[in-house]
């Protein structure tokens, strides 16, 4: 898996991680910049469009957002207290995957991570789209708190599957959907200190 535009944790974090599998290798990660901003609006409509609940927005609202928004969604690849990681493929420059993280939210000072998606055709661990991501997030989490948190759907079994497969497990806060009926659960794990 190549990473372009990566500072040296995250090609480390990869090699580290894959050395005894193999992913797909056309996939590359990298930080966004202001500069991807049309082609963050179009993979989280795309995400809000497959599924409106892992993105936290109906399609209706996503939409709506201004290039403003999106041009601030896209500046948190080169924030310090965020970050912002796309996945893209090196055969046809599709954006395949996104996730994202920040530092701390109401419910705490520890990163943590949102905005995950990844485009239907690519999930899996055979192209190891998602992996390759919290990998990364994970790296960049690392001493900047001492767990990495996330919220997720209660009702997404693949999602609870895959956090629990990284080491992530409920915390037993929630927080209400305000656009569909349900609550996200909170889970999180430890984070290694450097």
């Amino acid at each position: 898996m190549v990473l372009r535009g990566s500072c040296p944790w995250v090609v480390w974090l990869a090699h580290r991680v894959y050395r005894d599998q193999v992913p797909d290798p056309s996939i590359a990660i990298r930080r966004t910049s202001e500069a991807d901003w049309p082609r963050v609006r179009e993979l989280r409509i795309e995400n809000a469009t497959d599924n409106p609940i892992s993105y936290g927005a109906t399609l209706e609202t996503t939409k709506a957002m201004t290039e403003d928004d999106w041009r601030l969604r896209a500046r948190r690849g080169e924030a310090d207290d965020a970050t912002c990681l796309v996945a893209w493929s090196t055969l046809t420059g599709r954006w395949v995957g996104m996730m994202s993280a920040q530092l701390g939210d109401e419910d705490g000072p520890d990163p943590v991570l949102t905005g995950v998606y990844v485009t239907p055709d690519f999930r899996g661990r055979r192209h190891g789209v998602g992996d390759a991501l919290l990998d990364a997030i994970s790296g960049w989490a690392t001493g900047r708190g001492a767990r990495l948190r996330l919220y997720v759907y209660e009702h997404a079994v693949p999602a609870r599957k895959f956090y629990d497969r990284h080491g992530f497990t409920a915390t037993g806060r929630t927080r209400p959907l305000t656009f569909v009926d349900g609550q996200t659960l909170e889970m999180a794990r430890v984070l290694p200190s450097r």
